[in-house]
Protein backbone atom coordinates (compact mmCIF):
# COMPACT_ATOMS: atom_id res chain seq x y z
CA UNK A 1 0.00 0.00 0.00
CA UNK A 2 1.20 3.47 -1.12
CA UNK A 3 0.99 6.29 1.83
CA UNK A 4 0.31 9.32 -0.99
CA UNK A 5 -0.87 11.53 2.35
CA UNK A 6 1.32 14.61 1.52
CA UNK A 7 4.38 15.60 3.74
CA UNK A 8 4.57 19.25 4.63
CA UNK A 9 8.24 21.11 4.67
CA UNK A 10 9.56 18.94 7.34
CA UNK A 11 8.89 15.59 6.00
CA UNK A 12 5.41 15.23 8.41
CA UNK A 13 2.74 13.39 7.22
CA UNK A 14 -0.35 16.04 7.74
CA UNK A 15 -3.77 15.66 7.35
CA UNK A 16 -6.07 18.41 8.34
CA UNK A 17 -9.91 18.54 8.73
CA UNK A 18 -12.40 21.62 8.81
CA UNK A 19 -15.95 20.28 9.60
CA UNK A 20 -18.99 21.56 11.50
CA UNK A 21 -18.44 22.27 15.76
CA UNK A 22 -20.39 19.39 16.67
CA UNK A 23 -20.09 16.65 19.41
CA UNK A 24 -21.03 13.77 16.23
CA UNK A 25 -17.98 14.64 14.29
CA UNK A 26 -16.28 13.68 17.33
CA UNK A 27 -16.32 10.35 16.55
CA UNK A 28 -14.83 10.30 12.84
CA UNK A 29 -11.86 12.57 14.22
CA UNK A 30 -11.20 9.90 16.69
CA UNK A 31 -10.77 7.40 13.91
CA UNK A 32 -8.43 9.30 12.26
CA UNK A 33 -6.12 10.23 15.15
CA UNK A 34 -6.16 6.40 15.66
CA UNK A 35 -5.38 5.93 11.77
CA UNK A 36 -2.55 8.40 11.97
CA UNK A 37 -1.12 6.77 14.98
CA UNK A 38 -1.35 3.21 14.05
CA UNK A 39 0.51 4.10 10.82
CA UNK A 40 3.37 5.50 13.47
CA UNK A 41 3.22 1.86 15.20
CA UNK A 42 2.19 2.85 18.20
CA UNK A 43 0.49 0.55 20.44
CA UNK A 44 -2.78 -0.16 21.55
CA UNK A 45 -2.58 1.73 24.71
CA UNK A 46 -0.96 4.81 23.35
CA UNK A 47 -3.23 4.95 20.70
CA UNK A 48 -6.45 4.96 22.66
CA UNK A 49 -4.68 7.54 24.93
CA UNK A 50 -4.64 9.75 21.72
CA UNK A 51 -7.97 9.39 21.20
CA UNK A 52 -9.07 10.05 24.17
CA UNK A 53 -6.83 13.71 24.33
CA UNK A 54 -8.48 14.15 20.93
CA UNK A 55 -11.68 14.02 22.60
CA UNK A 56 -10.92 15.95 25.36
CA UNK A 57 -9.47 18.69 22.99
CA UNK A 58 -12.80 18.82 20.81
CA UNK A 59 -15.08 18.71 24.36
CA UNK A 60 -13.21 21.77 26.06
CA UNK A 61 -13.06 23.58 22.54
CA UNK A 62 -16.57 22.79 21.13
CA UNK A 63 -18.84 25.27 23.60
CA UNK A 64 -16.79 27.87 22.42
CA UNK A 65 -16.97 27.98 18.83
CA UNK A 66 -19.08 30.99 18.02
CA UNK A 67 -19.02 30.28 13.75
CA UNK A 68 -20.15 26.90 14.66
CA UNK A 69 -16.57 25.70 12.66
CA UNK A 70 -14.05 23.11 13.99
CA UNK A 71 -10.21 22.68 12.21
CA UNK A 72 -8.66 19.51 13.26
CA UNK A 73 -4.87 19.07 11.69
CA UNK A 74 -2.90 16.13 12.41
CA UNK A 75 0.94 15.57 11.75
CA UNK A 76 2.65 12.41 12.11
CA UNK A 77 6.90 11.85 11.67
CA UNK A 78 8.12 8.20 12.75
CA UNK A 79 7.63 7.97 16.63
CA UNK A 80 5.45 11.32 16.81
CA UNK A 81 1.87 12.34 16.49
CA UNK A 82 0.85 15.98 16.76
CA UNK A 83 -3.19 17.14 16.51
CA UNK A 84 -3.90 20.61 16.30
CA UNK A 85 -7.54 21.51 16.87
CA UNK A 86 -8.99 25.13 16.80
CA UNK A 87 -12.13 27.33 16.55
CA UNK A 88 -12.76 30.53 16.30
CA UNK A 89 -14.46 31.89 19.69
CA UNK A 90 -16.01 34.97 21.21
CA UNK A 91 -13.83 35.33 24.07
CA UNK A 92 -11.09 34.70 25.13
CA UNK A 93 -11.56 32.04 27.71
CA UNK A 94 -13.30 28.61 27.29
CA UNK A 95 -16.59 28.29 27.91
CA UNK A 96 -15.87 25.84 30.34
CA UNK A 97 -12.26 26.24 32.20
CA UNK A 98 -12.28 22.81 32.93
CA UNK A 99 -8.97 21.46 35.40
CA UNK A 100 -10.16 18.02 34.93
CA UNK A 101 -10.17 18.19 31.41
CA UNK A 102 -6.33 19.67 31.28
CA UNK A 103 -5.53 17.18 33.58
CA UNK A 104 -6.59 14.61 31.82
CA UNK A 105 -5.09 15.89 28.74
CA UNK A 106 -1.55 16.35 30.51
CA UNK A 107 -1.22 12.65 31.55
CA UNK A 108 -2.67 11.15 27.95
CA UNK A 109 -0.03 13.12 25.97
CA UNK A 110 3.72 14.01 25.90
CA UNK A 111 2.29 17.74 26.00
CA UNK A 112 -0.80 19.47 25.96
CA UNK A 113 -0.72 23.57 25.72
CA UNK A 114 -3.33 26.15 24.62
CA UNK A 115 -3.26 29.14 22.54
CA UNK A 116 -5.52 32.27 22.52
CA UNK A 117 -4.58 34.52 19.44
CA UNK A 118 -6.94 37.68 18.60
CA UNK A 119 -8.21 37.63 15.15
CA UNK A 120 -10.52 39.11 12.71
CA UNK A 121 -13.94 38.05 13.83
CA UNK A 122 -13.06 36.99 17.27
CA UNK A 123 -10.20 34.57 18.99
CA UNK A 124 -8.61 31.55 17.54
CA UNK A 125 -8.66 29.16 20.42
CA UNK A 126 -6.15 26.16 19.69
CA UNK A 127 -5.39 23.41 21.36
CA UNK A 128 -2.37 21.54 20.55
CA UNK A 129 -1.48 17.89 21.94
CA UNK A 130 1.51 15.73 21.06
CA UNK A 131 2.17 11.95 21.40
CA UNK A 132 5.25 10.00 20.98
CA UNK A 133 5.14 6.74 20.66
CA UNK A 134 6.39 4.61 24.10
CA UNK A 135 9.57 3.35 22.02
CA UNK A 136 10.96 6.50 21.53
CA UNK A 137 9.74 7.76 25.01
CA UNK A 138 12.08 5.33 26.46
Amino acid sequence: MVDDTPADGDGAQVIEVKTAAIPQVIPTLRTIAADVAMRQDFDLDAIEDLRMALDEACSLLLPSASDGRLSCVFSAVPGRVEISVSVLADSAKLTEDNELGWQLLTALTTSAKRTVTPGEGGYLSRIDVMRESDAVAQ
